[in-house]
């Protein structure tokens, strides 16, 4: 006899949710929370993600019972303004209430989940942080100076790289900012994909640096990119998950967070050690091939999934 596979729902989006399911987004008044409830009826299991999303698990903390709906996980990716977001009293609020059924609250930014004890009440016991995996076969060290189409990395260049999101402006400009102190041969290398690029190029010129600062656009390989710079900073905030960090990590690149204290003198100190630089960046190898393997974080979260339908 077949065994029927699990009916999950994931609602991340309204352009996401499946055909037929009422919109989440908006005022969370009665009626849109008790349509989203009964659409909940028939799943084994439902997997609400972000803010977008946070009606769904209001639905579910308000008719829950009364329905019978299937068990809840929230997912928090966090965002580049999540401290401004978050300390709105209503926005805590709805998260305190929303939040307090839930069966696990999944995070793979440890901040965030302290946050979500201290801010909305989160149980310690409900809060798991999960990395999401990578491709470890993809994201490896070294790769050839003339991997990237149009920019050839010299053999005597060094190369700080950085992906560049929606958002990262400032912190971008920052960096860009420390380009005519930073030696001679050290390069700025921007992964930017569909991000606008021309504040960027416009600073870079007033600098005098639009000969060390590169701009890598859509289609550019990443893997390969991140595998030729010998250091990584990463642009994003503290409550804010940075898929980079593990790329470059993966890459045995080195990584400093813009967002530290002291992000200056120790991007100086990984400039000037080059030993230092060379064990920090054996050392991010031998993590992500421990913590980031794409196939064990999936099966990590097929298990919390079996363990909320299991209840």
């Amino acid at each position: 006899m077949a065994v029927r596979a699990p009916h999950i729902l994931h609602c991340i989006t309204d352009a996401e949710a499946p055909a037929g399911f009422p919109r989440f987004s908006g005022q969370p008044g009665p009626a849109k929370l008790i349509s989203i409830a009964q659409a909940m009826k028939g799943y084994d299991l439902v997997v609400s993600h972000g803010w977008e999303a946070i009606n769904v698990a209001l639905a579910h903390k308000v008719f829950g019972q009364h329905l019978g709906l299937p068990p809840l996980i929230y997912q928090e990716h966090g965002s580049a303004d999540f401290e401004a977001q978050e300390a709105r009293l209503k926005r805590k609020i709805i998260r305190r209430i929303a939040l307090d059924s839930v069966h696990t609250f999944v995070t793979p930014v440890q901040s965030i989940g302290d946050f979500a004890v201290s801010h909305w009440s989160v149980p310690p016991a409900r809060v798991a942080t999960i990395q999401p995996g990578i491709d470890l076969k993809r994201f490896r060290p070294n790769a050839k100076p003339e991997a990237l189409p149009g920019l050839i990395k010299r053999p005597t260049e060094k190369w700080i790289g950085a992906f560049l999101r929606p958002g990262d402006d400032v912190a971008a400009a920052e960096l860009l900012n420390l380009g005519p102190d930073l030696p001679r041969d050290w390069h700025l290398v921007l992964i930017a994909g569909d991000t606008p690029t021309d504040v960027i190029r416009a600073r870079a010129d007033e600098l005098g640096l639009s000969h060390r600062v590169h701009m890598l656009g859509r289609g550019a390989d990443e893997a390969k990119a991140l595998a030729l710079c010998d250091l990584y900073v990463e642009l994003a905030g503290r409550y804010e998950f940075a898929s980079g960090t593990t790329k470059a990590m993966a890459t045995a690149t080195p990584v400093i967070k813009a967002s530290d204290g002291g992000f200056l003198s120790g991007l100086e100190d990984l400039i000037l050690d080059e030993k230092k630089r060379e064990r920090v960046a054996k050392e991010s190898r031998e993590t992500a091939l421990k913590n980031f393997n794409q196939t064990e974080a999936a099966e990590g979260l097929s298990e919390l999934y079996k363990s909320a339908m299991t209840r």
